[in-house]
């Protein structure tokens, strides 16, 4: 019998995603075994070419949902100015009980929506229940899936404000936005007023080594959650400190990270998502406190992801078969 691989192409991989209320249970579920301790997941291998790109080796194995791989993933902030995407990269699926690969998909969008799955789980459980007005500050890939996850989450939701410092693509958000969500949009001339208006910000501009933060903690209202996706690129560190709680996807990565220069003068995080879903807290603190939640990216989400348009690329006999 001659073994082959299922390859899913980026055409694939978004024709196979399941609608974003059924990405965020998987996703919820994935968390939830993170934080009963049901995964296996070492920090992330990376490699710096130079300046601020990045690739790096993403292993992970969810042992209750037999999702077993690795994402190899690269991010180049200065891509966009060539026409080509931020971040580029492959997820390698593998059989757990033999270890003979099953697949490889394009790894672009299954970041783009497991990453933005991630935050509106992390509101679920961590953002005011009645948040109407969703803050977006980079109004790119990932500005647009968080605002598809977050209504997902929130479908109450009554506004957008967009800012990003390339108002052409500020202003082409918000009309996608508009017309695919029929969500009403602003685009403030200023971040400041963005974040002011904000019940839930998220922030998405390229990770530096060397990040100039505009956000000030007066900017943040009470009660908001804040959703760095850009690690302390958007946010001062002064907007950590004033936070009532701080959280992390995962500590052993933050503490990489903070290894290699990033979260410098940045309070450690008190508790993971992880522990959050899975009932072992920090809950929620009472009141309206501003709580922040530094989603640094989880291989074990980019494997589950994978394993699910797997399943539903072999009940539509989708892809290319590849001999092995």
């Amino acid at each position: 019998m001659t073994a082959t691989l299922r390859y899913l192409s980026d055409a694939d991989v978004r024709a196979l995603m399941p609608p974003m209320t059924e990405v965020l249970d998987v996703i919820e579920e994935a968390l939830g075994h993170h934080g009963n301790g049901q995964t296996q997941m070492p920090a992330k291998i990376d490699l710096v070419p130079s300046g601020d790109n990045f690739l790096h080796a993403m292993p992970a194995y969810v042992e209750p949902m037999g999702a077993l791989g690795m994402k190899w993933v690269a991010g180049y902030p200065g891509n966009r100015e060539k026409g080509l995407p931020y971040i580029n990269g492959s997820v390698l699926l593998n059989d757990p009980d033999t270890g003979r690969p099953l697949a490889l998909l394009d790894a672009a969008h299954i970041t783009a929506v497991r990453t933005a799955a991630c935050t509106a789980v992390t509101a679920k459980h961590l953002a005011d229940p009645n948040s109407e007005v969703l803050t977006i500050i980079g109004c790119g890939v990932q500005g647009r899936a968080n605002i598809e996850a977050l209504l997902a989450a929130f479908p109450k939701s009554e506004r957008m404000l967009a800012y990003d410092n390339n108002v052409e693509r500020q202003a082409e958000f918000a009309d996608e936005v508009m017309e695919v969500f029929d969500l009403a949009s602003v685009i403030p001339p200023e971040a400041q007023e963005a974040c002011e208006g904000g019940h839930i910000i998220v922030t998405s501009l390229p990770i530096v080594h060397e990040p100039t933060p505009e956000i000030m903690p007066d900017w943040i209202q009470t009660g908001t959650l804040c959703v760095p996706l850009d690690f302390d690129a958007s946010f001062s560190p002064a907007c950590f400190e004033r936070a009532d709680l701080f959280v992390t996807d995962d500590k052993a990565q933050f503490d990489r990270y903070r290894s290699k220069g990033y979260f410098k003068d940045i309070p450690d995080p008190t508790g993971e998502v992880g522990d959050v879903v899975a009932g072992k807290g920090p809950a929620r603190p009472d009141g309206t406190p501003i709580v922040m939640a530094a989603n640094l990216g989880l291989g074990i989400l980019d494997v589950t992801l994978a394993s699910l348009l797997l399943k539903r690329a072999e009940g539509q006999n989708a892809g290319t078969s590849l001999p092995l």
